[in-house]
Protein backbone atom coordinates (compact mmCIF):
# COMPACT_ATOMS: atom_id res chain seq x y z
CA UNK A 1 0.00 0.00 0.00
CA UNK A 2 1.35 3.42 -0.93
CA UNK A 3 2.07 5.97 1.76
CA UNK A 4 -0.54 8.70 2.19
CA UNK A 5 1.98 11.41 1.30
CA UNK A 6 2.82 9.74 -2.02
CA UNK A 7 -0.84 9.26 -2.89
CA UNK A 8 -1.66 12.90 -2.16
CA UNK A 9 1.36 14.06 -4.16
CA UNK A 10 0.07 12.16 -7.20
CA UNK A 11 -3.39 13.67 -6.69
CA UNK A 12 -1.85 17.15 -6.77
CA UNK A 13 0.00 16.30 -10.00
CA UNK A 14 -3.15 15.08 -11.75
CA UNK A 15 -5.13 18.11 -10.54
CA UNK A 16 -2.46 20.39 -12.01
CA UNK A 17 -2.03 18.69 -15.38
CA UNK A 18 -5.80 18.39 -15.94
CA UNK A 19 -6.66 22.00 -14.98
CA UNK A 20 -8.48 20.97 -11.78
CA UNK A 21 -10.02 18.07 -13.68
CA UNK A 22 -11.59 20.19 -16.42
CA UNK A 23 -9.43 18.63 -19.16
CA UNK A 24 -11.29 15.42 -18.29
CA UNK A 25 -14.69 17.01 -18.93
CA UNK A 26 -16.20 15.30 -21.97
CA UNK A 27 -18.06 18.45 -23.01
CA UNK A 28 -14.97 20.66 -22.86
CA UNK A 29 -12.08 18.42 -23.80
CA UNK A 30 -12.26 14.64 -23.29
CA UNK A 31 -8.51 14.19 -22.81
CA UNK A 32 -6.30 12.24 -20.43
CA UNK A 33 -8.68 9.34 -19.80
CA UNK A 34 -5.80 7.47 -18.19
CA UNK A 35 -5.49 10.31 -15.67
CA UNK A 36 -9.16 9.96 -14.74
CA UNK A 37 -8.64 6.26 -14.07
CA UNK A 38 -5.50 6.98 -12.08
CA UNK A 39 -7.33 9.55 -9.95
CA UNK A 40 -10.08 7.02 -9.19
CA UNK A 41 -7.44 4.52 -8.05
CA UNK A 42 -5.73 7.10 -5.85
CA UNK A 43 -9.00 8.05 -4.14
CA UNK A 44 -9.81 4.39 -3.54
CA UNK A 45 -6.36 3.94 -2.01
CA UNK A 46 -6.91 6.85 0.39
CA UNK A 47 -10.27 5.43 1.47
CA UNK A 48 -8.47 2.32 2.74
CA UNK A 49 -6.73 4.37 5.44
CA UNK A 50 -8.49 5.01 8.72
CA UNK A 51 -9.37 8.64 9.39
CA UNK A 52 -11.50 10.60 11.82
CA UNK A 53 -14.49 12.67 10.71
CA UNK A 54 -15.37 15.43 13.16
CA UNK A 55 -16.69 18.97 13.18
CA UNK A 56 -13.29 20.21 14.30
CA UNK A 57 -11.40 18.56 11.43
CA UNK A 58 -13.94 19.84 8.88
CA UNK A 59 -14.15 23.42 10.15
CA UNK A 60 -12.35 26.31 8.49
CA UNK A 61 -11.47 27.34 4.96
CA UNK A 62 -10.94 24.98 2.03
CA UNK A 63 -10.03 25.42 -1.63
CA UNK A 64 -11.18 23.22 -4.53
CA UNK A 65 -8.31 21.71 -6.54
CA UNK A 66 -10.06 18.97 -8.53
CA UNK A 67 -13.45 17.79 -9.73
CA UNK A 68 -14.44 15.23 -12.33
CA UNK A 69 -17.47 17.38 -13.22
CA UNK A 70 -18.02 21.11 -13.78
CA UNK A 71 -16.39 23.12 -10.99
CA UNK A 72 -19.49 25.20 -10.19
CA UNK A 73 -21.33 22.03 -9.14
CA UNK A 74 -19.48 22.14 -5.82
CA UNK A 75 -21.76 25.00 -4.71
CA UNK A 76 -24.76 24.21 -2.45
CA UNK A 77 -26.88 26.12 -4.98
CA UNK A 78 -26.23 23.57 -7.71
CA UNK A 79 -26.19 20.63 -5.31
CA UNK A 80 -29.70 21.63 -4.21
CA UNK A 81 -30.82 21.80 -7.85
CA UNK A 82 -29.36 18.34 -8.41
CA UNK A 83 -31.31 16.94 -5.48
CA UNK A 84 -34.53 18.69 -6.53
CA UNK A 85 -34.35 17.28 -10.07
CA UNK A 86 -33.88 13.81 -8.54
CA UNK A 87 -32.70 12.39 -11.85
CA UNK A 88 -29.06 12.01 -12.85
CA UNK A 89 -29.62 12.41 -16.59
CA UNK A 90 -31.75 15.54 -16.09
CA UNK A 91 -29.14 16.98 -13.73
CA UNK A 92 -26.31 16.36 -16.17
CA UNK A 93 -28.31 17.95 -18.99
CA UNK A 94 -29.09 21.03 -16.88
CA UNK A 95 -25.46 21.50 -15.87
CA UNK A 96 -24.25 20.91 -19.42
CA UNK A 97 -26.59 23.60 -20.73
CA UNK A 98 -25.48 25.98 -17.97
CA UNK A 99 -21.84 25.38 -18.88
CA UNK A 100 -22.58 26.09 -22.54
CA UNK A 101 -24.46 29.29 -21.72
CA UNK A 102 -21.86 30.84 -19.43
CA UNK A 103 -18.72 29.47 -21.05
CA UNK A 104 -19.40 29.88 -24.78
CA UNK A 105 -16.59 31.67 -26.66
CA UNK A 106 -14.69 32.02 -23.39
CA UNK A 107 -17.08 34.74 -22.19
CA UNK A 108 -16.92 33.55 -18.59
CA UNK A 109 -14.27 31.55 -16.77
CA UNK A 110 -14.15 30.29 -13.19
CA UNK A 111 -11.24 31.17 -10.94
CA UNK A 112 -10.66 30.24 -7.33
CA UNK A 113 -13.34 28.20 -5.57
CA UNK A 114 -13.37 28.23 -1.79
CA UNK A 115 -15.55 27.06 1.07
CA UNK A 116 -15.77 28.01 4.72
CA UNK A 117 -17.33 25.59 7.19
CA UNK A 118 -18.51 26.93 10.55
CA UNK A 119 -20.31 24.49 12.84
CA UNK A 120 -20.60 27.08 15.63
CA UNK A 121 -22.85 29.15 13.36
CA UNK A 122 -24.09 26.04 11.51
CA UNK A 123 -23.13 27.78 8.25
CA UNK A 124 -21.55 26.56 5.05
CA UNK A 125 -20.25 29.33 2.78
CA UNK A 126 -19.25 28.55 -0.80
CA UNK A 127 -17.60 31.05 -3.14
CA UNK A 128 -16.27 31.06 -6.66
CA UNK A 129 -14.55 33.87 -8.55
CA UNK A 130 -15.67 34.45 -12.11
CA UNK A 131 -14.08 36.48 -14.91
CA UNK A 132 -16.13 37.91 -17.78
CA UNK A 133 -14.57 38.92 -21.12
CA UNK A 134 -11.10 37.73 -20.12
CA UNK A 135 -9.84 37.92 -23.71
CA UNK A 136 -11.90 39.52 -26.48
CA UNK A 137 -10.45 40.18 -29.92
CA UNK A 138 -11.03 39.48 -33.60
CA UNK A 139 -9.51 36.07 -34.43
CA UNK A 140 -6.29 36.24 -36.51
CA UNK A 141 -6.73 39.96 -37.26
CA UNK A 142 -7.02 41.25 -33.72
CA UNK A 143 -4.07 42.39 -31.64
CA UNK A 144 -5.86 44.25 -28.84
CA UNK A 145 -8.77 43.60 -26.46
CA UNK A 146 -12.18 44.73 -27.65
CA UNK A 147 -13.74 44.77 -24.19
CA UNK A 148 -12.38 45.28 -20.67
CA UNK A 149 -12.40 42.40 -18.21
CA UNK A 150 -15.05 42.31 -15.49
CA UNK A 151 -15.84 39.86 -12.74
CA UNK A 152 -16.82 39.16 -9.18
CA UNK A 153 -17.14 36.60 -6.43
CA UNK A 154 -20.35 34.57 -6.22
CA UNK A 155 -21.07 33.77 -2.57
CA UNK A 156 -23.65 31.20 -1.51
CA UNK A 157 -24.74 30.68 2.08
CA UNK A 158 -26.25 27.46 3.40
CA UNK A 159 -27.51 27.16 6.97
CA UNK A 160 -28.63 24.44 9.40
CA UNK A 161 -25.34 22.66 8.76
CA UNK A 162 -25.04 19.32 10.52
CA UNK A 163 -22.68 16.36 10.33
CA UNK A 164 -24.39 12.97 10.11
CA UNK A 165 -21.76 10.24 10.26
CA UNK A 166 -19.96 10.85 6.94
CA UNK A 167 -22.60 13.22 5.50
CA UNK A 168 -22.74 17.01 5.49
CA UNK A 169 -26.37 18.15 5.40
CA UNK A 170 -27.40 21.78 4.84
CA UNK A 171 -30.18 24.05 3.59
CA UNK A 172 -29.59 26.63 0.88
CA UNK A 173 -30.41 30.17 2.04
CA UNK A 174 -29.15 33.00 -0.16
CA UNK A 175 -26.51 34.22 -2.59
CA UNK A 176 -24.78 37.43 -3.67
CA UNK A 177 -22.01 38.71 -5.92
CA UNK A 178 -19.18 40.76 -4.40
CA UNK A 179 -16.18 42.60 -5.80
CA UNK A 180 -12.84 40.82 -6.22
CA UNK A 181 -9.63 42.80 -5.91
CA UNK A 182 -8.05 43.24 -9.34
CA UNK A 183 -11.29 42.87 -11.30
CA UNK A 184 -13.58 45.67 -12.45
CA UNK A 185 -17.22 45.59 -11.46
CA UNK A 186 -19.75 45.14 -14.24
CA UNK A 187 -20.75 48.68 -15.28
CA UNK A 188 -24.35 49.82 -14.84
CA UNK A 189 -25.36 46.60 -13.09
CA UNK A 190 -22.86 46.74 -10.23
CA UNK A 191 -24.72 49.25 -8.08
CA UNK A 192 -28.02 47.50 -8.67
CA UNK A 193 -27.04 43.85 -8.43
CA UNK A 194 -23.77 43.47 -6.53
CA UNK A 195 -23.03 43.27 -2.80
CA UNK A 196 -26.56 42.45 -1.73
CA UNK A 197 -28.03 39.15 -0.64
CA UNK A 198 -30.73 37.49 -2.75
CA UNK A 199 -33.16 35.25 -0.80
CA UNK A 200 -32.87 32.10 -2.89
CA UNK A 201 -34.71 29.93 -0.38
CA UNK A 202 -37.71 32.28 -0.21
CA UNK A 203 -38.03 32.38 -4.00
CA UNK A 204 -37.43 28.63 -4.28
CA UNK A 205 -40.24 27.81 -1.85
CA UNK A 206 -42.71 29.94 -3.80
CA UNK A 207 -42.14 28.12 -7.09
CA UNK A 208 -45.00 25.63 -7.60
CA UNK A 209 -42.81 22.83 -9.00
CA UNK A 210 -40.53 22.73 -5.96
CA UNK A 211 -41.93 20.17 -3.54
CA UNK A 212 -39.51 20.87 -0.68
CA UNK A 213 -37.05 23.45 0.59
CA UNK A 214 -33.62 23.59 -1.07
CA UNK A 215 -31.54 21.02 0.77
CA UNK A 216 -28.38 19.17 -0.20
CA UNK A 217 -26.01 16.55 1.13
CA UNK A 218 -22.45 15.58 0.29
CA UNK A 219 -20.57 12.58 1.63
CA UNK A 220 -17.01 12.56 2.95
CA UNK A 221 -14.77 9.98 1.29
CA UNK A 222 -11.53 11.06 2.94
CA UNK A 223 -10.45 13.68 5.46
CA UNK A 224 -7.22 14.72 7.14
CA UNK A 225 -5.67 17.97 8.37
CA UNK A 226 -5.10 19.36 4.86
CA UNK A 227 -7.22 17.38 2.37
CA UNK A 228 -10.94 16.71 2.06
CA UNK A 229 -12.53 14.51 -0.63
CA UNK A 230 -16.29 14.81 -1.14
CA UNK A 231 -18.88 13.03 -3.26
CA UNK A 232 -22.34 14.17 -4.37
CA UNK A 233 -25.45 12.01 -4.62
CA UNK A 234 -24.46 10.62 -8.03
CA UNK A 235 -20.79 10.00 -7.31
CA UNK A 236 -19.19 13.20 -8.64
CA UNK A 237 -15.89 13.94 -6.89
CA UNK A 238 -14.66 17.19 -5.34
CA UNK A 239 -11.19 17.44 -3.77
CA UNK A 240 -10.27 20.31 -1.44
CA UNK A 241 -7.11 21.38 0.38
CA UNK A 242 -6.37 23.91 3.08
CA UNK A 243 -5.21 27.17 1.43
CA UNK A 244 -1.76 28.42 2.37
CA UNK A 245 -3.17 31.95 2.69
CA UNK A 246 -6.78 32.76 3.55
CA UNK A 247 -8.36 34.74 0.73
CA UNK A 248 -11.93 34.97 2.01
CA UNK A 249 -12.67 38.44 3.32
CA UNK A 250 -14.78 38.13 6.47
CA UNK A 251 -16.63 41.35 5.69
CA UNK A 252 -17.44 40.26 2.13
CA UNK A 253 -18.94 36.95 3.24
CA UNK A 254 -20.60 38.30 6.35
CA UNK A 255 -24.18 37.13 6.82
CA UNK A 256 -25.49 40.70 7.12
Amino acid sequence: MKEIGKIKSNIFKIAAVTDRGQRLNKLISPMYEEKANEMDELIEALKDFSFEISEKSLSGEWELIFSNVELFRSSPFFLAIEKALNDESKSNLFFRLHQLQVGSFGISTIGRIAQKIDFDKKEFISTFDTTIFGLTTIPILGWFKLLPTFGGRVITLASDLILKNNLLDMNLQKTKVSKVDGLNKIPLFSELLMDRWYPVKEVWNKLPWNKESPNCQVSILYLDEDMRIMQDMYGSIFIYIRPSISLLNSNAISND
